[in-house]
């Protein structure tokens, strides 16, 4: 009996590594046709099919039988859990009424996306138990990268062979993964890989594919046993996804990447800086007749000034590459702010704030921001309940906004609701201050958490927590471009940061 029990346990694992394998692998798919057709919605990742039914077969039954969850998981329970109370909330308050939306079915259909967001968090950290399966994990995501870099690549291809010419059968294929934007296709010049538009594609990198790749690359660390000549499959899908990442024309996303490159100079700069230090000293080769202190001194004084004259070096020629990609990065390099506008940018001042977003291009992205924090300023504690800032875009958006053709388009041509293009201002306009806070705390704790994974011995661990810090601090930059609750990403590393902090502290325990 017990072996045939065994056997079966054995047989239905299997069944959900399956189906774990298939939702990694598949998220590069974040608008698949047929779910966008069933739900309406265009944040749609077909990587939801699997992770549903693990929900069903594996997280829910886990939890009623064991009820364990990693203490990272507190905060985010505390979040939904306001999000929920504002929304009932906002029943007492005056909405106005838009487009013939229904309060109701918006705050449902906001509340969903964030459950399907918690879905993809609570499966994660149920399924990854064991170190194995967090390796696994980290081939499973990287299979899943190499198929998105692959079609980028034929994309970067087309773009700049046939640049006039890209093949029809290219978006014939794409429109069966993914739903396309009429106004970022790649024949326009920006890789978008496998998604709806450019902007999601390096959202995505950004946010799973480049964090682990760096991470391992960093660690000198991989998910595989192959090497060319020492390379690792990850030392090879970092450069060509970061190649590919910029020919996405990233801007925000452009912000993120950089985050976490200062991150991760800030921790080899450390230990650069002592090894040059040391190596210099012990020769006695410079300033031989001064005291030995003074001879440190001096030395790390001057490697201290040539790295960050070459980590300036870097960061100039990331900025001459992305300009030469985006005219409008150039005109922010040609025409920068003066001091008048710099102090009214600092002060947060709407009129300086409409006025640069117009001169550089993203004057819309600005109102919708605008239009979030305006709704924060009269419901400052939790805010109108999720989904609902929208229906008070036509009286607190700013007036010049409605000078474009995109605002009067959102206002008068489209049916649905216009949002706030922003995950931070979304949670201060439905959430408030009350659950902006916990959301943030919840997002610090994770950082904490990676911080001590790090400390672990196990391999993918170390490499996971530590592309876990990175995908955190990449979303602070992405919280200004990504306002869906429904984008996988963040969920998955978080996912995977709260289950490794389970098995560190586990490991502690025992040792």
């Amino acid at each position: 009996m017990v072996g045939s029990s065994g056997h079966h346990n054995t047989k239905w694992e299997l069944v959900c590594e399956v189906l774990w394998a298939l939702a990694l692998i598949s998220l590069p798919l974040t608008s698949f046709p047929f779910l966008s057709s069933l739900t309406g919605a265009l944040v749609s990742p077909l990587a939801i099919l699997p992770i549903f039914i693990l929900l069903i077969i594996w997280t829910i039954p886990l939890i009623l039988r064991k009820g364990e969850l990693p203490k990272e998981t507190v905060p985010l329970i505390i979040f939904f859990s306001i999000a929920i109370i504002a929304s009932a909330l906002a029943f007492f308050f005056f909405i106005p009424g838009f487009k013939g939306k229904s309060m109701p079915a918006q705050e449902l259909r906001a509340l969903l996306t964030l459950a399907i967001g918690i879905t993809f968090y609570l499966v994660t950290t149920s399924w990854v138990k064991s170190p194995e399966r967090l390796h696994n994990t980290w081939k499973y995501i990287t299979i899943g990268g190499i198929l998105a870099v692959a079609w980028s690549c034929v994309q970067a291809f087309f773009i700049f062979r046939h640049y006039d010419f890209y093949p029809t059968w290219m978006n014939e294929i794409q429109s069966w993964l993914a739903v396309l934007s009429p106004q970022y296709s790649p024949r326009y010049g920006r890789v978008n890989g496998l998604t709806y538009e450019a902007s999601w594609f390096a959202h995505q990198m950004v946010m799973l594919y480049l964090p682990i790749w760096m991470a391992a690359t960093y660690k000198k660390t991989s998910a595989f046993k192959f090497r060319i000549w020492r390379i690792s499959i990850e030392n090879i899908l970092l450069v060509i996804g970061v190649l590919v990442f910029f020919l996405s024309s990233p801007r925000i996303g452009l912000i993120s990447f950089l985050l976490m490159l200062i991150y991760l100079f800030i921790g080899l700069n450390v230990s650069l800086h002592r090894g040059i230090v040391n190596y210099l000293t012990d020769q006695r080769i410079f300033l031989r007749y001064s005291s030995a202190a003074r001879r440190r001194s001096w030395i790390s004084a001057s490697a201290t000034i040539a790295l960050l004259s070459a980590y300036a070096v870097v960061l100039v020629g990331i900025l001459y590459f992305s300009v030469q990609r985006d005219w409008r990065l150039a005109k922010l390099v040609s025409e920068p702010p003066s001091t008048q506008e710099s102090i009214g940018l600092v002060t947060l001042d709407e009129t300086t704030l409409l006025k640069l977003s117009q001169r550089f291009i993203f004057m819309e992205r600005m109102v919708y921001w605008l239009n979030g924090w305006n709704v924060f300023n009269q419901f400052p504690w939790l805010g109108v309940g999720l989904g609902n800032a929208g229906f008070f875009f036509p009286s607190l958006a700013p007036p010049m906004g409605w000078a474009t053709f995109e605002i009067r388009n959102v206002l008068f041509y489209l049916t649905q609701l216009p949002n706030v293009k922003s995950f931070w201002f979304r949670l201060l306009a439905e959430t408030g201050i009350i659950g902006f806070s916990v959301f943030i705390t919840w997002i610090y704790v994770l950082f904490q958490s990676s911080r001590l994974s790090r400390r672990s011995q196990c391999t993918a661990i170390k490499t996971l927590a530590l592309a876990g810090q990175l995908s955190i601090l990449a979303f602070i930059g992405e919280g200004f471009s990504i306002d869906s609750f429904a984008m996988p990403y963040l969920w998955i590393m978080a996912g995977l940061i709260a289950a490794m902090g389970l098995l560190v502290r586990q490991e502690i325990q025992s040792g």
